[in-house]
């Protein structure tokens, strides 16, 4: 029997070769993995995230689980002896609401979602939070004149009213703070009738003065001039910036007189008001309000600043303090969802 050798086989559909792994394929119906709503929070003179945390923790219960709150805390500690005694360390996000401070708050909370990713939804905040997330959306409305913003939502629990970080904007109140002296002549000045409720609070007005003579001499190099209108001028970068608005001294004529006049004379404090400003927050808008609060009267000034036909508004029996029982707390709930659906932001359940 002769031998047989046998050959290999061979096919043009088979390669000695191993092809490479081919990942799964993505079912055409699976749904994509939804990002979670991210709320801004922003506490409370006198009060802290933790706190803040704290006091939404029953309105938080009645919203998805999955969504993320980041709560920022103020740059500025309280002073001891302003407020009662509490275990947390409690603090502000300005002592004072001249410009100055305003738009150091301002950076403070770009800087806190550069740092944790842009992206949040919901901006929200009691007191003088709220007044300082109204202020943040007037701006950004103001300065970049555009339909879109970088929230979907403005959520305002017993708001005080917002000041501005320019003086192009809003009513001269720097008088109700101490502080007289010469102004740029396009300040407007708050009219002689206007309602106490507008006035200065109590916690608007800490350490005024100690502040005015610390922050400005430490921050940068102030050449005090004065121009030819006889108007006082402190030229440094950021006092330019809140004259004009943009980098560069073009708000500030120089000259080279140097003269020497009263620290306070380089403060602002612009207050906006609707009646002096145009500009408007275009995102819907929830205003939450205790009918005992003394600075109700603000808040509900803050209303008119919003778009009438996005706001929702509920008050609760209680004063300066979030509702967390009862009726109470359900017109609260109800106005923060039916703000989320007009913001186009859907609830687990819808």
């Amino acid at each position: 029997m002769s031998d047989i050798t046998l050959s290999p086989i061979s096919s043009p559909n088979l390669s000695p070769t191993l092809s490479p792994t081919i990942p799964p394929t993505k079912l055409a119906d699976e749904p994509p993995t939804p990002k979670p709503i991210r709320i801004l929070c922003l506490h409370g003179y006198s009060s802290s995230g933790i706190l803040l945390e704290k006091h939404l923790q029953p309105i938080r219960d009645r919203l998805p689980k999955s969504w993320e709150w980041h709560f920022v805390n103020g740059d500025y500690p309280v002073p001891l002896g302003t407020e009662p005694p509490t275990k947390h360390s409690v603090r502000c996000y300005y002592p004072t609401p001249d410009a100055h401070h305003i738009d150091e708050a301002h950076s403070q909370v770009h800087l806190y979602t550069l740092a944790n990713g842009l992206g949040y939804d919901v901006i929200l905040g009691f007191g003088q939070g709220a007044a300082l997330a109204a202020s943040i959306l007037l701006h950004e409305q103001r300065d970049f004149d555009s339909d879109s913003s970088q929230f979907k939502l403005g959520v305002f629990f017993n708001s005080t009213i917002p000041y501005a970080k320019c003086l192009k904007a809003g009513y001269n109140v720097r008088h109700l703070f101490g502080i007289e002296g010469p102004v740029p002549e396009a300040v407007k000045d708050l009219p002689a009738d206007v309602h106490e409720s507008m006035l200065p609070t109590e916690e608007q007005n800490h350490f005024r003065c100690q502040e005015h003579e610390t922050v400005w001499e430490e921050d940068m190099n102030i050449v005090k001039r004065v121009d030819q209108d006889g108007v006082v001028w402190r030229v440094g970068p950021k006092l330019c910036m809140m004259l004009d608005g943009h980098d560069g001294c073009r708000g500030a004529r120089e000259t080279d007189e140097v003269v020497v006049v009263d620290k306070g004379e380089r403060t602002f404090y612009q207050m906006f008001h609707p009646d002096v400003d145009e500009t408007r927050i275009k995102i819907p808008t929830v205003h939450i309000h205790g009918r005992e609060d003394p600075w109700r009267g603000q808040g509900r000034v803050l209303m008119r600043m919003c778009n009438e036909d996005n706001v929702q508004y509920a008050i609760h029996e209680g004063g300066h303090e979030i509702p967390n029982s009862g009726e109470d707390l359900d017109d609260a709930v109800e106005a923060i969802k039916e703000g989320l659906r007009e913001a186009g932001i859907k609830l687990d359940d819808e």
